[in-house]
C-alpha cells in the first residue's frame, strides 16, 4: 500500500461576477492614496507595488467591499467543512480573526517569497491581472507561485523528476484570471513573479486565524 502523506490543500475557484470586480477595481483605484497605503509594509515597499493598510474588507459601508468579504467568508467555510470533516453550520465564521489589504501592481513589480506565520488560512482575490483575456502561456506574467513546504534538497535522478504532480518536489504555479480566488495555508511559501503589463494589476489579499479567548474582536 501507498500512502500520500503531508498533502497541501490549495482551493481556486471563481467568483464569476464581472459587476463585482468592476466596482472593486473603481474603489480599490480611489484608495491608491498616501491615506490608505501601508505606512510599514512586512515585507517592506516593492518598486511600482503599491499595499493598502491591513483593513480593506472591514471597510464594509462600500457595498463592493461588503460582497467580496462575504464572497470570501462562503468560501473559505465550505473549505474549512471540508477539511475538517465538519457542517458549514457548525463553522463560527465569527470567531476568525481577520487582517485584508490590495495590492496595484504595474509593470515589473513582483513579490518575494513568504508566508503568514500569524494566521491559519490565507486568500488571494484577482480583481485584474491586467493583461489581455486573449493573452497566451507564453505571454502570462504575475503568477502566483507555491513553493514546496518540505523544502526538499532530494536528489533528483531521472526517476525522482518524473514523480506525480501530487508527490513531486516542484513548485506550483496559477495564473490567475479576473475573478479566481486561491484559498491555501498561511505556512505555504508562495511569491509573485515580476508581472508586465500597461494596466495594473489588482488583487486583494486576507489572512485568517481562530481567536483566542483573550483576543479582542
Amino acid at each position: 500500500m501507498i500512502s500520500k502523506l503531508f498533502a497541501t490543500p490549495i482551493y481556486r475557484a471563481n467568483l464569476d461576477d464581472e459587476r463585482l470586480r468592476a466596482e472593486l477595481e473603481k474603489a480599490i483605484l480611489a484608495r491608491q492614496t498616501s491615506q490608505h497605503e501601508h505606512p510599514s509594509s512586512p515585507q517592506g515597499k516593492f518598486h511600482n507595488v503599491f499595499e493598502s493598510r491591513f483593513n480593506f474588507l472591514q471597510e464594509v459601508s462600500n457595498p463592493a467591499i461588503r460582497q467580496l468579504s462575504i464572497q470570501i467568508d462562503a468560501h473559505l467555510n465550505a473549505l474549512l467543512a471540508v477539511v475538517t470533516g465538519s457542517q458549514p453550520k457548525d463553522i463560527d465564521m465569527k470567531s476568525l480573526g481577520c487582517e485584508s489589504w490590495f495590492h496595484i501592481t504595474t509593470d515589473s513589480g513582483y513579490f518575494q517569497p513568504h508566508n503568514h506565520p500569524n494566521a491559519s488560512w490565507s486568500v488571494v482575490y484577482c480583481v485584474n491581472n491586467g493583461l489581455a483575456e486573449d493573452v497566451g502561456a507564453a505571454d502570462q506574467s504575475g503568477h502566483l507561485i507555491f513553493i514546496d513546504p518540505r523544502q526538499s534538497s532530494m536528489f533528483l535522478d531521472q526517476y525522482a523528476r518524473k514523480l506525480h504532480r501530487d508527490i513531486s518536489f516542484d513548485g506550483a504555479k496559477y495564473f490567475l484570471a479576473g475573478g479566481d480566488i486561491v484559498i491555501f495555508p498561511s505556512y505555504l511559501q508562495h511569491y509573485v513573479s515580476p508581472y508586465y503589463g500597461d494596466a495594473k494589476r489588482i488583487t486583494v489579499a486576507a489572512n485568517f486565524w481562530a481567536k483566542h479567548r483573550n483576543e479582542p474582536s
